[in-house]
Formats: structure tokens, sequence, C-alpha cells
């Protein structure tokens, strides 16, 4: 092994450190469960040109949303970003993903020479809009769902903006969490600024810059690799996405094409489903993030999270289309569902290239539950938002994890004792799913189930997918379960649909049920 590459290699590991330093600097300052507890965020390290070039292993779908941000930013504002200074912003069409996704970035100068950047997106808990937690079904447009802003300047020479911080805080139901966190994206990047400019001073700008070069440059010809073994190949899938247009149940269709020639990987998503008059639509940059994640799960695990993951990748998104939405449509649901859903086309579709490796399909859904109001025993406002498991879809070998976060997300589930002290909620159940994930030579993993009694009244809004359409299987295995959610109050129990904004009483029992995984082989194999 050359000497650059030895270097390349001991650079890779201490971005890494950096990025993971600045993670846990944001969870031990955060003020939110949803952030501090959960670890609904994540943190990158980019060099002096604005390129990815280490991300934590936090949240998969910000893979492909945070790698570009610096350089979308950077050309939204019209000039670099002065020392010292930290921008932010939750613009979905600078972000890729929905209002409460915000971005905290900074710039990093060792010896007066701007040297990288750091970023940071994580999940505020109320931003306004038409409900608490900001994810509200019922909206036509982006202007319902929150507050949406532009690059803006959160710490100047070191200070922060008082009115940028204001400005969340008018906005937000929940105040002073909003702001806690928001300082704690400040603190994380201000970690991360001052580990990258040791690790630069350390190595020496120069030999840096050409360790990264290098880095991104393995990793390019990693992937083009592994795309060259699958040879000249292709392949198509398509899924469905549940929705209504209010009336009737409606499938959206999510078709993708893949092609793979001379090491280079083409995926066409030509024939999705038109935007539409609700919360589903993604921003294209979301759609990336899906097709990066694919490839990394089903080709090389290992391969690191950089710009160069990407420059072997085309990716064709039809414009005005629920994977390529223009404003100003409502995006809400883009990552708890949408990606979730195009994540399940892109594996139908790499299954075929790459049998040895197929998964059936999970749970389908990030399984999103969020609820608020007012907490009488403290007259304060709250916004509890969690997001559920449910069950993996088999491998070639294996069943499918029981109760778990799949593909796009892999946050912590919050605590019963976290959930009961922090919101004024009882938690009556939390267990698996009774109803198996879908039968093959391996199973599909089962989902959850949990029960909680309102103790105060409440707005409540689940993210719910495959509840008409069941996970499905691979390589001859059986679909997985339905996902649901059922409300018992003082008129009995009914079913809410699985994608609803709803005020409940305080008693009010909900439960929600998530999707098994489907199996994979023959059962009676």
């Amino acid at each position: 092994m050359s000497d650059n590459a030895i270097l390349a290699e001991v650079v890779r590991h201490g971005l890494q450190a950096v990025a993971e330093e600045m993670g846990a600097a944001l969870i031990r300052t955060a003020y939110s469960v949803n952030i501090r507890d959960r670890r609904d965020f994540s943190c990158g390290v980019f060099d002096a040109r604005g390129r990815l070039i280490a991300q934590a292993e936090h949240i998969p779908v910000h893979l492909g949303l945070i790698a570009g941000v610096v350089e979308r930013v950077v050309a939204a504002l019209g000039s670099d970003i002065a020392e010292r200074t930290m921008i932010v912003t939750n613009d979905p069409w600078l972000t890729g993903s929905h209002l409460p996704d915000v971005v905290v970035l900074a710039p990093v100068d060792a010896d007066g020479v701007r040297c990288g950047y750091v970023a940071n997106m994580a999940h505020q808990v109320d931003l306004g809009g038409m409900a608490p937690g900001s994810l509200a079904l019922g909206t036509s447009e982006i202007m319902q769902e929150g507050l949406r802003v532009p690059p803006t300047v959160l710490l100047r020479d070191g200070n922060v903006e008082r009115s940028t911080l204001a400005l969340f805080q008018l906005a937000s139901r929940t105040p002073d969490m909003v702001a806690g966190d928001l300082l704690a994206q400040a603190a994380a990047n201000a970690t991360g600024a001052v580990r990258l400019a040791e690790l630069v001073q350390r190595t020496g700008a120069e030999r840096f810059h050409g360790a990264v070069e290098t880095l991104l440059d393995a990793t390019a010809r990693r992937v083009e690799t592994r795309l060259r073994e699958i040879g000249e190949a292709e392949s198509r899938f398509a899924d469905v996405l549940e929705w209504s247009d209010g009336t009737e149940p409606v499938d959206l269709p999510v078709r993708v094409a893949v092609r793979v020639r001379d090491g280079r990987l083409l995926v066409d998503f030509t024939g999705t489903a038109a935007q539409v008059a609700g919360p589903v639509n993604a921003p294209r940059f979301l759609t990336t993030s899906c097709v990066l994640y694919v490839v990394k799960a089903l080709l090389d695990p290992l391969v690191a999270s950089n710009a160069g993951l990407f420059s072997q990748i085309d990716v064709v998104t039809p414009e005005r289309s629920i994977v390529d939405a223009q404003p100003p449509a409502p995006v809400a649901l883009c990552t708890s569902i949408t990606s979730q859903r195009i994540t399940d086309a892109l594996l139908g579709a790499f299954n075929a290239l790459v049998p040895e490796r197929a998964i059936a399909a999970s749970t389908g859904s990030m399984n999103a539950l969020i609820m608020g109001g007012r907490d009488p025993r403290s007259g304060r406002s709250y916004s509890y938002v969690e997001t559920y498991g449910g069950g993996q879809g088999a491998l070639p070998g294996r069943d499918g994890a029981d109760g778990v976060h799949c593909h796009m997300t892999n946050t912590a589930n919050s605590p019963v004792e976290f959930i009961e002290r922090e919101y004024p909620m009882t938690v009556l159940e939390y267990a698996l799913a009774e109803r198996a994930g879908g039968e093959g030579e391996f199973r599909g993993g089962r989902g959850l189930r949990r029960s909680i009694r309102l103790e105060a009244d409440a707005v409540v809004t689940v993210h719910l997918d495959r509840t008409r359409h069941r996970p499905w299987g691979a390589a001859g295995g059986q679909p997985g379960g339905h996902s649901s959610l059922a409300v018992t109050d003082d008129g009995g129990r009914r079913v809410l649909p699985g994608k609803s904004t709803t005020a409940l009483r305080a008693g009010s029992i909900i439960t929600i049920e998530t999707a098994g995984g489907g199996g994979w082989g023959e059962a009676r194999d």
C-alpha cells in the first residue's frame, strides 16, 4: 500500500471521528427527547469545495440530503460563508427534507485559510403549521406546514443572532425546546470545527487535501468495481404509495428502471405518479438519497459515505412528480413514507440484479405518531414525535428482525418512562404484534404494537403505509402483515386512516400496530 493510501485511510478515520464527536456533542446538549434520546439527526464533514468527505452513521435518509447542502446553501447565498458565522435553513429545496429537519452549517478555517465545513441536520419537534409536530395531513401547499427559512445567519462573529432565534421561537408551539435544540446544533458544529481544524493542522493542509482527493477517488473506484462485477444488466420494478383523493383510496405508483453499463448506474423514475395536493411529495434530493442507500445496502455496505459514492450514479426524475416535487407542494411525509416506498421500489429492481442478496419488503413506513396539545401538569404546550419500528423483510439465510427501524431510519425508541415523564400520556402496552411476518423459507419480522392513553386533549397525526398493500416477499416468500391505527373512547372502538390528523379527548386510547416484513423463499422449503 502506498504512503498516499495509508495517509488517506488515517484521514478517513479522523474525519469519521469528527462527525461522530459532533453527534455526541449534540446528544449531550439537546433539549428535546427527539434529538437527545431518539437521536433523530445526522452530522457531516465537508472539504473546502463543499464536497462531503465524511458522515457519521446516524440516519440513512440524510445521506444524500446533507451531502450537497453546503454547495446549495452557498449558491443560494450568492457568496461564501464568512469566518465564525453559522447558517441555518430548513427549505426543503435546499435540504431535501421536510420542514422540521433543520440544517445548521459552519465554515472551518485553519490559520486563516478555509479548510472545510461542518453541518448537521436535526429534527425539531415543532415549527408551527396546522397541527403540533408540523407534520399534519390535510395540507395542499407547503405554506400550511410551518415555518420555512431560507439560508439565514444563526451566529455572526461567534455570537448568536437573537432575531433568528426569535423567528424560530415565535413560529413554534414549544419555543424553549426549539431554541435549546438550535443552540445544541450550533454547539455540535463548534465542536466539529475545532476537531477538523486540529486534524488539518496535524496532517498539514497540503497533505490533508491530497488525502481527501485520494479518499474520494478510492470510493468512486470501489463503487465502479462493484458495478462492473454485475456486468451489463437492466431491471424494472413498481410499488405503490397509499393515498386518498378525499373520498376514495388512490394508489400512487413509484416506478423505477435501473441499468448497469460500463461501471455506471442509471436509475430512472419515469412513469412515477405526478405530485399531489397532499404532503407525500418528495424533493429530488430525497430520492437521490434513497438511491445511495440502496447502492450501499446491496452492493457494498462498507463503502465510505462521501462524495465519491455519487460519481458513478445518474438519477433521472420526472419533474413535478412525487419523487421530484416542485414548490409549493407540501412535503411533510416525504421522509416518513415516501422515502420508504422509493426504497422498496429500488430494492425490488436491485433484487433482480443481485439475487444472492435479495431482501423482501420491510414494514414500509417510518410509522410516525405525532401528538401535541397542552400539558395540564405544567400548563405548557408539548409535541411528541416518534417513529415506530416494524418487521424487517427476510433475507437469504436469515429471518427478518422483529420490531426494528428499517432502511431509511434507525432512530432509537422513546422509553416508556421518558414518554410518561415528558408528556401527558400513559403507555398501556408495548409489544411485538401478534401477527407474524410473511411466511417463507425464512420468515419476515414481526411489527410492533403500542397502546397509549391520552391524559389530556390532543391533536394526533399518524403516518402509516401498508394499510391496504402488504409488504411483498422475495424469491417466492409470502407478504407480511398490514399496519393499522385504532382509537377507543366513549364512542367505542374505531379505525383511523393510515394518514390522518385527528383531535382526540383525554381518556382516548390509541393503538398503533406496524406492518411485518415479507418472507424469503418458498415456505415448503
